[in-house]
């Protein structure tokens, strides 16, 4: 079956649990066409090894923000780096950052306006600096979508959708992209793959969400970005365009809203070629088997 290039539009590379192998978790995306990874931001110390890594990995670009899920650790004084670093360090985009509204993360008064605050503060300075927003939502996509509706010519991507149509209709109509993950893999996931089926590709974006939220094939096992070819196999089997065409619009899509420079008009074999001298003239691997 043809490779096609694909770029990870959400995937959390700087985590720990790639620490042991990510070169070879590298190896193996690239292997399968994953031509650029996008690796958004949770919290303020860890911005630095997100840096770090994204400055050994030129296919890798760094987003900086402050995730829902430590919405009580988080302060104002957050916001003010926040705004300080993306002046020093440029990422591709503002995130993760949105709303989280399941029980387990609303366990007091105000918790919903704490969570609010934050993600209305990022979406700011986001609209300051002209850049694009990762967004995290929750069982709280409604009130996203108001939020959202206070600025101006605001673009992001909604991460690992798992809305309505009906909503997905209405961001794609505020500018925003959808982006889809393992979840639509799975068989029972009836409300998902009919947004998967219908939504313009245009309006998509494909991501692993790794090491977490894996396909169907791989469920309890670590996720990681090479596993992103199942989720194109799945749209394969949902949408009528061709399976090219599936995998070079979102890529496309992503390339146009993170203002990537990818290799879009390069082979499979010509990609995997230039990622293994990249990894070599920095000494990240010996080869690429």
């Amino acid at each position: 079956m043809p490779v096609y290039p694909l770029i990870d539009s959400h995937c959390h590379l700087d985590f720990e649990a790639f620490d042991k192998d990510r070169t070879q978790v590298y190896e193996r995306a690239a292997a399968v066409g994953i031509s650029d990874i996008i690796i958004p931001g949770t919290e303020r110390r860890y911005w630095a090894r997100i840096n770090r890594l994204c400055e050994n990995y030129d296919n890798f670009h760094a987003c900086y923000g402050l995730h829902p899920y430590w919405s009580k650790e988080h302060s104002e004084q957050d916001i003010e780096a926040l705004t300080q670093y993306i002046q020093d360090h440029h990422p591709v985009a503002v995130g993760e950052c949105g709303l989280d509204f399941r029980s387990q993360m609303i366990t007091e008064p105000g918790d919903k306006d704490t969570q609010c605050f934050f993600f209305e503060a990022q979406l700011e300075v986001a609209a300051q600096h002209s850049l694009p927003v990762v967004i995290h939502s929750v069982r709280a996509t409604e009130t996203a979508i108001k939020i959202i509706k206070k600025f101006n010519k605001l673009r992001g991507m909604i991460h690992s959708f798992s809305g309505s149509l009906e909503q997905a209709n209405q961001l794609i109509e505020l500018g925003f992209y959808i982006s889809l993950s393992g979840g639509v893999t799975y068989d029972r996931a009836n409300k998902l793959r009919k947004v998967a089926a219908q939504i313009p590709l245009t309006s998509l974006l494909l991501e692993t969400d790794a090491p977490d939220q894996p396909d169907q094939n791989n469920s309890g096992k670590r996720n990681e970005p090479g596993i992103l070819i199942n989720t194109l196999d799945t749209l394969d089997d949902l949408r009528q365009e061709s399976r090219q065409r599936i995998a070079e619009q979102p890529t496309a899509n992503a390339k146009a809203l993170f203002g990537l420079k990818t290799f879009l008009n390069c082979t499979p074999v010509q990609i995997i070629r230039l990622l293994s001298n990249n990894l070599l003239t920095r000494g990240l691997y010996t080869s690429l088997s």
